[in-house]
């Protein structure tokens, strides 16, 4: 109990200095111009008004989130290490396992926040619009959480072996657009000679597969994620942490 009570301080304390960061309120200013942007094109589809200013606000939506949590993963723990706070955190009696999940719980707190604030604005315009939301609405929120999920559990994975924020910012991101050609990726590597079997291969099928947490594709799926859909979210959230846990229980605090 006083374990899940350290994750719980560690991951509202993350969650509360994310909220007051000045980039979450430029981030947030960002999101209501891009998603503005999107009734605009959504003007200009005319027949397709609807749908288009449904996808094209979902993507700005998932866009915008992704590059603050993104930006938030990749300098958590080194602004600890850098300001030695992390020092003074680990002179108590705090499991590391409990401070990297308080993190990573914080991270997605804010990631959260953010998706369910972009998402009052876009559901707004669209109303202004005279449209109401798009029946698979609430499964794309859910699929675009599970999908930072995965990449901001990456990024803190990462973190914790890159030099700088800028090199993890850029290797979540490559692995980001790698999610989400995963599928054509080892299709390709089954079928090419000479890649199946080798460590090539075995790469691709490490690489999180994105699509599957993607119901803008879905042609108005409605469906509520089901385990199918989870499962592969939680055992690639799972791997990120224990690998980061391995990481961390490596440094020298």
């Amino acid at each position: 109990m006083n374990s899940l009570f350290l994750v719980r301080a560690v991951a509202f304390n993350s969650f509360s200095e994310s909220v007051r960061n000045r980039f979450f309120t430029l981030f947030a200013v960002f999101a209501f111009t891009a998603v503005y942007a999107s009734v605009l094109a959504g003007v200009m589809a005319v027949d397709q008004e609807s749908r288009v200013l449904a996808d094209f606000g979902l993507a700005l939506i998932e866009l915008t989130a992704l590059a603050y949590a993104l930006f938030g993963a990749s300098s958590a723990l080194l602004k600890e290490a850098e300001t030695k706070t992390i020092y003074l955190v680990f002179s108590r009696p705090v499991p590391r396992w409990a401070y990297l999940a308080g993190k990573l719980g914080g991270a997605l707190l804010t990631a959260g926040l953010m998706l369910l604030i972009m998402a009052a604005m876009h559901l707004s315009l669209l109303a202004f619009r005279g449209f109401g939301p798009p029946p698979f609405y609430a499964w794309a929120l859910a699929g675009t959480f599970l999908k930072l999920a995965v990449i901001v559990s990456f990024a803190f994975f990462v973190s914790l072996f890159s030099t700088s924020a800028v090199s993890t910012l850029v290797i979540s991101s490559i692995m980001w657009t790698l999610g989400h050609f995963a599928s054509e990726a080892r299709f390709l590597a089954e079928r090419l000679p000479g890649l199946k079997g080798t460590a090539v291969s075995v790469f691709l099928w490490l690489i999180p597969n994105l699509q599957l947490f993607n119901a803008r594709d879905a042609a108005g799926a409605a469906a509520a994620p089901g385990p199918a859909v989870l499962l592969p979210a939680a055992a690639w959230v799972a791997a990120s942490f224990l690998g980061s846990l391995w990481l961390l229980s490596r440094k020298e605090f």
